[in-house]
């Protein structure tokens, strides 16, 4: 250990500018918290036309920033070699060609050993955002550096729904296929001498899959700044109802579909003027054609500033099915104090029971009945929404996420020194 602020080495591939995704958002909060504690050295492979911005923007939040040419599509021969190789790669392990393209390329072994070295620097810590370039442990735990990974969620459940969703595969081989990206990346956690889960589900979960007894398993959810996030809950009117989420991916595309065609038509039933506002980048085709089709639809696409937004709502969907991953989203519209309507799936493992900012339901018929039973009681929508507050400052303020991660993380390290020697 260092005599001054121990050092961290963070290896990433996503960088937190722009922080337009959740993933991005943790990274960046993870640097904030790891700098008041750690002399931190971030490494990341960049395409050019990103670098500049992206080294302004770690400026602050770094003590070194090593930022690495992007390899995979240095050119078209390249490229071509690297999708050709990854898949490949990817029939032959299970995995995805990403794990090929980071943990073989970007980030492979021989470059992390070669970026250490020209670094100059002793490390007492390498953090892992992702365990894609879990190959590169081999280089720290030669160098005696202890490794940690931010698993960010369990991957093998978001891939079995993806899985799932292919059409044409019989059942037996989607089973198969799970089951051999399953066990690589449980295998992968067992590479780590620590490993960080992102809810209380997650945490529990790992703790039972027989890692080696000097395994650290801590749990640091996704956290926000509060101050960024300030309590403005003043519902317009005619009343408006949100979904709030990116649209690149298929599951909250699928849950804006629930939206217009299951959850509204009952809504608009009762209350026909109420507005359906889709809040998130990216949006489809399909979906600004459905809101050219319904004025009472409305698609806003990326927002600089979006919490004046969802302060505006008299309540926000959010029909998730699946356990896995952490609804940061969910936690942003709690803070400005806009109710919560909701699958008990979204916030699985988070530590939010019924009428703390939320109300549950199952089916698209629930989740309108709940909805509505918040538009017509004014008194359960306002406890709602200052309940939804207060159990977001307890529980995910950055202190209580980030900063306590890297007080733990802190105070692990002499510890597992001692135990070492």
């Amino acid at each position: 250990m260092t005599a001054s602020r121990p050092r961290l080495l963070v290896l990433s591939h996503v960088v937190p500018f722009p922080p337009t995704s959740g993933q991005r958002m943790r990274v960046y909060y993870t640097l904030v918290a790891a700098r008041e504690r750690f002399h931190v050295t971030f490494v990341a492979p960049v395409a050019d036309a990103e670098r500049s911005a992206v080294a302004r923007g770690l400026a602050g939040l770094c003590d070194e920033v090593i930022l690495l040419p992007k390899k995979f599509a240095r050119n078209r021969i390249t490229a071509a070699w690297n999708r050709a190789a990854g898949a490949i790669y990817a029939l032959a392990t299970g995995l995805k060609r990403s794990n090929h393209a980071i943990g073989r390329v970007e980030l492979s072994p021989a470059r992390v050993a070669d970026v250490i070295r020209e670094s100059g620097l002793e490390f007492d810590c390498a953090l892992f955002e992702y365990w894609h370039a879990t190959p590169a442990v081999s280089v720290l735990r030669q160098m005696g550096v202890p490794c940690l990974l931010d698993m960010h969620d369990i991957l093998w459940r978001s891939y079995e729904r993806q899985v799932g969703e292919r059409r044409g595969l019989p059942g037996s081989v989607k089973r198969w296929a799970v089951r051999r990206y399953r066990s690589r990346e449980e295998s992968a956690w067992r590479a780590y001498d620590g490993v960080t889960t992102i809810n209380e589900e997650e945490h529990r979960y790992v703790a039972l899959q027989g890692l080696p007894a000097s395994t650290r398993v801590f749990c640091a959810p996704m956290g926000i700044d509060l101050e960024r996030w300030p309590y403005q809950w003043r519902p317009a009117k005619p009343r408006r109802i949100a979904f709030y989420g990116g649209f690149r991916g298929a599951q909250n595309q699928a849950g804006a579909r629930r939206c217009i065609a299951g959850i509204l038509p009952a809504i608009w039933k009762r209350h026909p003027d109420t507005e359906l506002w889709l809040v998130g980048s990216e949006p489809p085709p399909w979906l600004r054609q459905a809101a050219a089709d319904d004025s009472r639809i409305r698609v806003t696409g990326f927002v600089e500033d979006v919490a004046p937004v969802l302060g505006t709502m008299t309540a926000v969907l959010c029909p998730w099915t699946g356990t896995y991953g952490f609804r940061s989203r969910l936690v942003e519209v709690m803070a400005v104090g806009a109710p919560v309507v909701a699958s008990k799936d979204a916030l699985d493992g988070m530590g939010i029971a019924e009428g703390q900012g939320v109300m549950f339901g199952e089916s698209d018929a629930d989740l309108a009945e709940a909805a509505l039973r918040v538009m017509d009681d004014p008194a359960l929508a306002e406890s709602l929404s200052r309940a939804g507050r207060e159990r977001i400052a307890a529980l995910y303020g950055l202190d209580q996420t980030y900063g306590r991660w890297m007080r733990e993380v802190e105070d692990w390290l002499p510890t597992r020194e001692r135990m070492a020697s």
